[in-house]
């Protein structure tokens, strides 16, 4: 019997793609959860290379960091906003 992969391993694959991830933010933002948004910005950032403890290394370095994903939140929201793909260069 071939072995399956985790949900978590499906998941991480398919937010590689920036569509995909572009797509799956979207989707959390429509949930109008900011929880949910988060997460969604995490594992969009894990599926990306970033480790487990990107977030909170960046929070430490960046205390307005969460407020400021908060602020995106709300502000796409209320304009009725969406995201769209767009290659960048990666930051080292």
């Amino acid at each position: 019997m071939p072995k399956s992969r985790s949900y978590e391993q499906e998941l991480m694959g398919y937010l590689q793609d920036s569509e995909r991830a572009i797509a799956y933010l979207n989707a959390a933002l429509e949930e109008e959860d900011l929880e949910l948004f988060w997460v969604a910005l995490q594992n969009v950032a894990k599926a990306r290379g970033k480790g487990d403890d990107w977030f909170e290394r960046l929070s430490v370095q960046t205390p307005a960091v969460e407020g400021k994903v908060e602020q995106l939140f709300f502000l796409l929201k209320e304009l009725g906003l969406g995201l769209k793909s767009m290659e960048l260069p990666q930051a080292s």
